[in-house]
């Protein structure tokens, strides 16, 4: 419905037009009155009108000079003026002022309703262009960001001649769950960043993941927007961001920095946002043992040193060429090698404390990594208190304990003071003064003591006792077996009547 003002300072005139147009049936609604040229222009500035009608002969101001002085303070509506006078130089100014139309009085009921009508086609093409434009400029608005984004030559060219900015830096913003990104928080975005000058924002796929380009802002100033925004979104998206780039040429490539980083946010989704300076770029030859110090801490049920231990390993992932695919396999390799550890090692316990397959497949559908490691942390302590749980025995008692339980691995003092927290020089001294024996023999004569058994009473030939032991030299083991017992492994083996 088009809003229409009356302004003439005769009510019997404001009345007789209010009844004789069938204001609806033409789409259109008397919005108000006003009595006078200064009432008229208060109303004009106040409501907005689409349509005014207005008598040329007022007290005050007359219509004209209303006209002319709405239209200095930005009105665009159509104006229609009446009058009993036919003098030709009101009409010449009446048009000059862009007024629609000029009606002598008295009015005519349908040549008034024809250029009511007649002023409203006028609005609804002005306004059908105008949306056009909109759209158009909108539209070369985004292919322009998208271009650079895609390193366009002819894009890249204008940039550059433009010579506008020093830096540029791109950023990818979508929802970390998979869905589309509501319009809701599409225009959360564009709200956020409604008081920052030089940033452009733009749809890059279907699903409405947003590009973001960012043009002399100081890097560090990115991130922390990047950071805020995060925030206000309350953790509902997912946020990339690329290097700053110095050249409308380099765009491309800070927003495949991007990109990369957001195809793969289910291993940076926990990251708040994820930029390259923040990540490695490369994955370093990290040959730790993550299995076996794992193990290891759940052995002692030390959960704090469990989870900094799982902490370090998300950290060695989070890589610029893993994937998720790599990951989860790695993630369900860790669990596989720590559960056969513990059925080696703790046979006795029921299995439903052990890391059942359920359990693997539950992990493997999980939508990120940080979700998976904080399944395996909460599972591997489950299993340590199952399996290990805590007792009241001293620190002393406990690295016994661990040697008896680890004796066939490869095992060194410094190995021990890494677990248990201890120095390592220390924790020899301690050891001696609790079992009597230094590191090395204690755990010599625990090897020798279950070789003995396994030659007397298994058909073991004699390396693979030495290896079942933890030796991995047969001769190193065969100078070890007869310091202690005084014969060969082989002989010892034959006095039980068993044949190598």
């Amino acid at each position: 419905m088009f809003k229409v003002l009356l302004v003439d300072d005769e009510p019997n005139v404001r009345m007789g037009i209010k009844m004789m147009i069938p204001w609806e049936e033409i789409g259109c609604e008397i919005i108000g009155e006003a009595e006078d040229g200064d009432d008229g222009l208060s109303k004009i500035m106040i409501s907005r009108p689409d349509i005014v009608i207005a008598d040329i002969k007022m007290p005050g101001k007359t219509g004209i000079e209303m006209t002319e002085a709405a239209k200095a303070l930005g009105f665009k509506g159509k104006v229609i003026i009446l009058s009993g006078y036919s003098d030709f130089s009101y009409a010449k100014t009446a048009i000059s002022l862009g007024v629609e139309n000029f009606i002598l009085k008295p009015v005519d009921e349908d040549e008034l309703t024809e250029a009511i009508k007649a002023a409203g086609e006028k609005i609804k093409s002005e306004r059908e262009k105008s949306y056009r434009q909109e759209i158009g400029s909108e539209y070369l608005y985004e292919q322009r960001v998208k271009g650079l984004f895609a390193g366009d030559e002819g894009h890249i060219a204008d940039a550059a001649a433009a010579g506008q900015y020093t830096s540029y830096c791109a950023a990818v913003i979508g929802f970390d769950d998979g869905q589309e990104l509501g319009s809701d928080c599409g225009a959360a975005v564009r709200k956020f960043f409604d008081n920052m000058k030089n940033v452009d924002i733009v749809s890059v796929d279907i699903s409405g993941v947003l590009g973001l380009l960012f043009k002399d802002w100081e890097y560090e100033a990115v991130k922390e927007a990047l950071i805020r925004l995060n925030e206000a979104l309350m953790g509902r998206a997912f946020i990339a961001c690329g290097s700053s780039v110095r050249s409308p040429g380099e765009i491309c490539r800070s927003y495949g920095e991007a990109k990369s980083i957001y195809a793969n946010k289910f291993i940076f989704r926990h990251c708040g946002i994820a930029a390259p300076d923040l990540l490695k770029q490369r994955r370093d030859n990290d040959d730790t043992d993550y299995a076996s110090q794992l193990y290891a801490y759940m052995e002692i049920n030390d959960t704090e040193k469990l989870s900094r231990t799982l902490d370090m390993f998300m950290e060695s992932m989070q890589t610029m060429d893993n994937t998720p695919e790599k990951a989860k396999i790695s993630c369900i390799t860790l669990l596989m090698d720590i559960r056969s550890r513990i059925v080696r090692s703790a046979s006795d316990k029921k299995p439903e404390t052990l890391i059942s397959d359920e359990f693997v497949s539950h992990i493997g559908g999980l939508s990120s990594l940080r979700d998976i490691i904080e399944e395996i942390r909460k599972c591997l302590i489950s299993v340590s208190d199952a399996c290990f749980s805590k007792t009241t025995k001293s620190n002393m008692e406990r690295v016994v304990q661990y040697i008896r339980a680890n004796y066939n691995r490869e095992l060194r003092l410094e190995m021990l003071a890494g677990i248990f927290g201890y120095n390592s020089a220390y924790l020899g001294k301690v050891f001696h003064q609790y079992t009597g024996e230094n590191f090395n023999n204690y755990l010599d004569e625990i090897r020798i003591s279950e070789a003995k058994r396994l030659l007397a009473e298994e058909d073991y030939k004699v390396y693979e006792v030495a290896e079942m032991v933890g030796y991995s030299n047969i001769n190193y083991f065969h100078n070890k077996f007869k310091k202690y017992v005084g014969v060969s492994p082989l002989s010892y083996k034959k006095s039980f009547g068993r044949d190598e």
